[in-house]
């Protein structure tokens, strides 16, 4: 009889104990809103340090915002076969909204799901790669942030210092839609500015030494344009252009930090920041489809220091002036 008591006041307890835990969390005992959480499956192309920290921004901009998160991340390392199985995983583990990182991410990742938002972010130009109707209203189940920032804008910067230049050099990925829009816009720019433009696509990292190593003996400036490949080679790129003394610069800070010698670009945190703005849009409701897309507005210099000596630029050269100095 005693057995069955205790029994019965140990069954009651755990009763209690699991009414009183709805709504709370595991580990804290802290309340929490319905609202405020969001499961998120996180499909990132490749990695270097810009989609890394596109990543981190997205998700410290939420938690900064009071979302309880429950986050997977698969990086598919440059395999576009496995971005469409993954999607349709997170999909089938019933994930609130798909973040895509990288153009190739969102491009398989809209082809494979249907019911689930997809964010996007790193695309530089959203409608040519084919992910929404019009920029303003996509009209898709997909919307996200671009890290488009004018090239001529850039070039022109970079020319503010190197004057001299009238080669310049850009090495992209043949597979990468992104890129072959920023080489078409690029070819436009250089031909106004009367710059000659020496290009070299490759297909994979393995292809990058042997032309890189073409590359420099043609040209006296090079330019790392947004693309996932030669992001992920620039240590091995920047080698061979502080070998030749060929001043670089970049779209953004990244391959500054492996080695390119400064940019005037975007911010990656930051475009993560505005696309978790975008997953409490339609947390709170907001359809993908009525979401314009985001352009960064705001700009970064940064300078490799440790570049600049190799290229025995002077440490009162006004690249350094306002500058993010990377040692």
């Amino acid at each position: 009889m005693k057995r069955k008591l205790l029994l019965i006041a140990i069954c009651m307890t755990m009763i209690l104990t699991a009414c009183g835990s709805k709504g709370e969390t595991e580990n804290t005992g802290k309340e929490v809103n319905e609202d405020k959480v969001l499961k998120v499956g996180i499909i990132q192309y490749s990695q270097h340090i810009a989609l890394d920290r596109a990543r981190e921004g997205f998700i410290k901009q939420l938690e900064n915002d009071g979302f309880a998160l429950e986050v997977e991340t698969i990086n598919v390392q440059g395999d576009s076969n496995l971005v469409s199985t993954t999607a349709k995983k997170f999909e089938s583990d019933g994930v609130d909204l798909i973040y895509a990182i990288a153009t190739p991410a969102a491009q398989g990742a809209k082809n494979a799901v249907e019911n689930t938002p997809v964010i996007f972010n790193a695309v530089t130009d959203p409608v040519d790669a084919g992910l929404v109707e019009s920029n303003e209203k996509p009209g898709v189940n997909v919307t996200g942030v671009s890290d488009y920032y004018s090239i001529e804008s850039q070039l022109e910067s970079f020319l503010k210092y190197f004057p001299e230049s009238k080669k310049l050099g850009v090495l992209y990925s043949t597979g990468e839609t992104n890129s072959e829009t920023q080489i078409k816009e690029l070819k436009e720019i250089t031909e106004k500015l009367g710059i000659e433009l020496f290009e070299i696509g490759v297909s994979t990292i393995n292809d990058v030494p042997q032309a890189m190593t073409s590359l420099s003996r043609k040209i006296d400036s090079y330019v790392a344009i947004l693309d996932n490949l030669a992001s992920s080679s620039a240590s091995v790129i920047s080698v061979e252009l502080i070998k030749q003394e060929i001043p670089s610069f970049a779209s953004e800070g990244g391959p500054v930090e492996n080695g390119i010698l400064m940019s005037d670009g975007v911010d990656y945190e930051k475009l993560g920041a505005e696309a978790a703005k975008i997953a409490e849009k339609i947390k709170s409701g907001e359809k993908a489809a009525d979401i314009p897309v985001v352009f960064s507005k705001d700009t970064t210099r940064t300078v490799n220091k440790k570049t600049a000596d190799g290229l025995k630029i002077d440490e009162n050269s006004l690249i350094f002036e306002n500058a993010n100095i990377v040692e």
